[in-house]
Parts: structure tokens; sequence; C-alpha cells
């Protein structure tokens, strides 16, 4: 036995040995070749979005010219808005080269040439990224000749360039390529070497011990034979113990069919009482489908009068237009958490002052809804009809006036209340004159990062303690152009990202940073991207209320 097993475990040893360096081989050369290919497809990308970049600064120059000559206003807004449109794509398709942009599907990195040549682009870039951000800034041809001429002149420039840019990347992919054809050459001479040194060394041998093994084979199916004919002889006694148990199972087979005859009928019986529980179930199902309308029928009635509760309520605030029409520009992103939304803005024109407040009610839905109404008639009361026209004293008449009409006749006092910003824009004296409650007001002037300015740590209405409340105000001045932000907490409380956590004020404050420059309209659209993509699945937190205007 031991020289039976011997061979047998040394040739599979062998074998495995053999089969595994040829498999390792091949597979070294698939994960060269896979590895190629990946490599391959995104050199593809950077030279096709390489190869996009030139015929985009072509069409740049094309839509400056005839923003030049432009008839009309509509004419140019049209023009203007697909050369926005243009700029951008080609700006961040330049960046995505230069620094190999993972968003872009431009992974890797740049070799020293093309690293160098962006840099001996960089001055054409930003002249004409620098003057075709001063068109967007114009609504006319007029006075923009000036910057059309700064992008003709370092569009030819930049064409050049790109197309070596373009070329260099081709030959940085080629040689790669032949490269890798290199690598599997010599793969493929190893593989053969392999192949003839286990055709002598492993198959050959192989071969004379399977012909040892053969014959020895025969001599032992001699042996076999001698005790088959042995075999046959008892054949006799083995018929004889056959048919004893044929009829030992006859007996038994007697035996199961009046076990299965007793076992029908309590399954049929069985089968009754599960049919009677069914009528039972298949009744009360029907109780519940009579309820479940009955439910559904509530639900609609109590959504439509939460809808026709937003109408009279949205009947109530300022129109948005009315609004945004009184200054250069702006934008007003009214989010509901339900239906009906807590949040609400109110603005009144009193003798060349422009009071504008943002407001957060307690909770959100239906109570708070109530709220909005109320905070917005009583605003009403004391700027319109009792004439107050200080915003820290618009703040304590309102404080006390909530809180006396939710507390008048409860013994149990109501801690519900609203968290506020309130600004009074004089256009006349150019100053901004801000109070807040728990809300902050942000200010963008120029070029210059967002300027918070915090409000008081009171809220209107609710009274923890019986500390009098002081609400302070801060005056700022400012220049045409310049930007005023008002909030509520609902879009920095939002949960989402990866982590799912809140979006925080510093997010916020960062993307009004970066898109301070855009127009009014595009950051609206901004912003709203930015909380949809942070919200991703997640339910809304909480009502969400945005106010920015342009001075």
């Amino acid at each position: 036995m031991n020289y039976q097993k011997s061979p047998k475990k040394r040739l599979t040893t062998s074998y495995i040995i053999a089969l595994s360096l040829i498999a390792l081989l091949s597979i070294a050369s698939q994960v060269v070749i896979r590895t190629v290919l990946a490599k391959q497809e995104k050199d593809a990308r950077v030279i096709n979005i390489s190869g996009r970049q030139r015929m985009l600064s072509q069409k740049i120059s094309k839509i400056a010219l005839q923003l030049e000559t432009a008839t009309s206003s509509t004419q140019f807004a049209e023009l203007k808005s697909e050369f926005v449109e243009v700029i951008d794509l080609w700006s961040r398709s330049h960046h995505g080269l230069k620094d190999r942009s993972a968003e872009m599907s431009l992974e890797g990195e740049n070799s020293e040439s093309v690293t160098k040549m962006f840099e001996g682009i960089a001055v054409n870039y930003e002249r004409i990224f620098t003057a075709a951000n001063s068109i967007f800034d114009y609504n006319s041809p007029k006075g923009i000749d000036e910057y059309v001429n700064i992008i003709l002149q370092n569009e030819a420039s930049y064409l050049n360039q790109m197309n070596v840019i373009t070329f260099q990347y081709d030959h940085e992919s080629t040689s790669r390529i032949k490269e890798v054809e290199t690598i599997e050459t010599i793969l493929l001479m190893i593989t053969l070497v392999f192949i003839f040194l286990e055709a002598i060394f492993i198959f050959r041998p192989a071969v004379a011990t399977i012909d040892k093994f053969l014959n020895e084979t025969i001599q032992k199916g001699m042996a076999l034979k001698q005790a088959h004919e042995s075999i046959v002889s008892t054949n006799q006694e083995k018929e004889t113990v056959e048919k004893e148990l044929f009829e030992q199972l006859q007996m038994n087979h007697n035996l199961q069919l009046n076990y299965n005859k007793d076992l029908e009928g309590k399954i049929e019986e069985r089968t009754q009482e599960i049919q009677e529980q069914k009528e039972e179930i298949l009744q009360q199902s029907n109780e519940l489908l009579e309820q479940n309308n009955v439910v559904s029928n509530i639900n609609r009635k109590l959504t439509d009068s939460i809808s026709y509760a937003k109408k009279l309520q949205q009947s109530i605030f300022s129109k948005r237009e009315d609004i945004l029409e009184q200054f250069m520009d702006g934008f007003i992103i009214d989010k509901p958490k339900d239906i009906i939304s807590g949040d609400f803005y109110w603005y009144y024109n009193k003798g060349g002052v422009k009071f504008i407040v943002v407001a957060d009610c307690t909770g959100h839905g239906v109570s708070a809804a109530f709220m909005t109404i109320i905070g917005n008639l009583l605003l009403n009361d004391i700027v319109v009809n009792q004439k107050v026209s200080s915003p820290k004293e618009i703040l304590n008449f309102l404080d006390m006036e909530l809180y006396s009409l939710m507390n008048l006749k409860n013994v149990e006092k109501i801690s519900d209340g609203m968290d506020l910003g309130l600004v009074a824009i004089n256009s006349e004296n150019r100053e901004i004159e801000f109070v807040g409650a728990k809300r902050p007001l942000y200010f963008a002037s120029g070029s210059k990062d967002i300027q918070k300015v915090a409000g008081s740590k009171s809220t209107i209405g609710y009274h923890t303690k019986d500390i009098k409340k002081e609400f302070q105000s801060t005056i700022l001045t400012y220049q045409k152009g310049d930007r005023v932000y008002l909030a509520t907490d609902g879009f920095q409380d939002q949960f989402g990202g990866n982590s799912d956590t809140k979006f925080l004020q510093k997010r916020f404050i960062d993307v009004l940073n970066r898109t301070n420059e855009f127009s009014m309209e595009k950051q609206k659209k901004i912003l709203n991207g930015v909380f949809e993509k942070w919200k991703g699945m997640n339910e809304q937190t909480d009502d969400v209320l945005i106010i920015g205007i342009e001075l």
C-alpha cells in the first residue's frame, strides 16, 4: 500500500505545482492587460476632455464676439446665459485636467512635462476667465469690447498650448502601451520555458509511473476474477435471503397502508378546522378594510383642511414678488417640512425705510402655522397701526404682546414662541439696522467674506425666568451691490451627508462665500442643490426659510 500511495502523492504534488505556475503566469498576464485597459480608458477620457477644451476656447471667442455685436437686450441675455454655461464647463474642465479631479473621473497624476505645460498656460487661462467674469456683470454690449479683446488676444495662445498638452497626453498613453507589450512578451516567453521544463521533468516521469501501475492493475484484475467466481457460488443463498426480505417488506407495506388511512381521516378533520378559521379571518379582514377606508377618508379631509389653511396663510403674508422688486436682486427659499410651514417672512416699507423679518416659530406643522399668522398680525399692528419704527422697540413690543396673548387666560403658561431676525434698511443713509432674537444676520460687502452679526440670546414670547429681555441693535453701512441674508435654522440643522450629521452653520456660510459673486438666481439654485444633495434619502428635519437681497 505504501508503494501505491507514495507515487500518487508525488504525482499529484508535481501536477499542482506545474499547473499553479502556469496559472500564476496567466493571472499575471491578465492583471497587466486589465491594468492597461483601465489606464487606457482613463487616458482616453483625459484626451477627450483635453480636446474638448480646444473646442470650448474657440466657442468662448465666438460667443464673446456675438455678445459684442448683439442688437437687442433679449439676444444679449440669451448669449450671456450660454456664455456663462460654456465658461463654467471650460473652467471646471481646465482645473479637472490640471488637478486630475476624481469628481470628473480623471483620477491619476499628471507627468512633470504636463504639469509644466499647465503652468505655462495659467496666464492665458486667468486672463480669459477674469475677462469672462467681468462680462457677466454687463446687461448690454456697451463697455464689454475691452474684455472681448482680452479673450481674443489670449485664446490663440491658449488653443496652441492645449494642442501641445493633448499631444503630450496621447504620447504618454502610447508609451505605456508599448511598455506593457514588452512585459507581455517576456511573460509569454517565461510561460513557454516553464511548459518545456514541465514536459521533461514532470509529465515524462509521470507516464512511466502510470505504465508501471497499469501492469500491476492487470495482475490484480486476474485475482479479482477468481474472487468473482467464488461469489457466484453463493448466489443461491442470496436469493433465499432476498425472498424472506421481500415477504417482510410486504408485511410492512400493509401496515403502512392502514396507518395512512388513519392519518387521512385526521387530515380531513384538521382541514375542516382550518377552513372555518379561514372564513373567520376573512371576515376580520373585511372589517379592517372598512376601518381603513374610514381612516383614509378622515386623513383626506385633514389634508384638504391643511392645504386650505396653507392658502389662507399665504394670502395673509406679503407676496414675494412685491418684496423682491424693491431691491436690485434677491431670492426667497421656502421649504416647509410638512404641507404648511412654521417659518414666515414679513415686509413693510415705511417712509423710505424697508423692514424685513424672517421668523421661525416653535415646532412645525399646523401648530407652528397658527403662530406664523399671530406673528404676522402682531407685526402689522405694532409697525403699521402703532407706528413703532425702532427695530429694537418692535421686538420688545412683539415679545410683550405675544407673551400676553398666549398666556392671557391660561392657568398653565404656554411655552411657545419664535426666533427671528429683523433688518431696517434706510436707502437714503445707506444704513442697515439689525436686531435678532436667537437668529443672526449674514452681510456680504464686495468680495469680502461673509460677516455674521449675532442676535440676542433671548427668544420672542417664551419666558423661562423672571429676567428682563434685552434686544441689542447693530448698525451697518452698505454700498451698492452689498448683500444681506436672513435665515431660519432649518437649513443648517438638516441631517445628511456621508456620516448622517447636521449641515451646520459653518458649511452654510462657506456656501454663501463661494457663491457670493454669482447672480442671486444662480446662488439660489446652488443653495437648493446643496440642500437636496446633503439631505439625500433622509426626511427633512425642519422648515427652511432663507431671504437674500442685493442692495
